[in-house]
């Protein structure tokens, strides 16, 4: 089983869209930013998902901090939302955290889930 840690804004509605996509085959873990990018660095979570106003700084920051940019993408900012294929995209790369902005959270969530599956 996967795990993920969940920072941020709105991290029990992130919770609750990654258990109702794929049930069972995620262990959600809600931390702060810093926790989660830190059990990510040290291989105890797999992925971080962060979400913020724009997806790209609170979302995010600790997590560039931590693992490093080239681990993190944002998946969907204000007035943009996000694309299967750029996540897969992004999977594919090697990345690990991925932030996106809280209007998108219902939007983003479950197709990101799904390509992590």
């Amino acid at each position: 089983m996967k795990k993920i840690g969940i920072a941020g804004l709105q991290r029990e509605q992130i919770q609750k869209l990654v258990e109702q996509t794929a049930p069972g085959e995620f262990e959600c873990h809600i931390l702060t930013d810093m926790d989660a990018a830190a059990k990510v660095k040290k291989g105890e979570l797999d992925y971080y998902i962060g979400a913020c106003n724009t997806g790209a700084g609170a979302a995010l920051s600790m997590a560039i901090a931590i693992i490093g940019y080239n681990k993190c993408a944002t998946i969907a900012k204000p007035g943009i939302q996000a694309k299967a294929d750029q996540i897969a995209k992004f999977i594919a790369e090697g990345k690990v955290a991925f932030g996106l902005s809280v209007e998108h959270v219902e939007h983003a969530v479950p197709l990101l889930t799904a390509q992590l599956r």
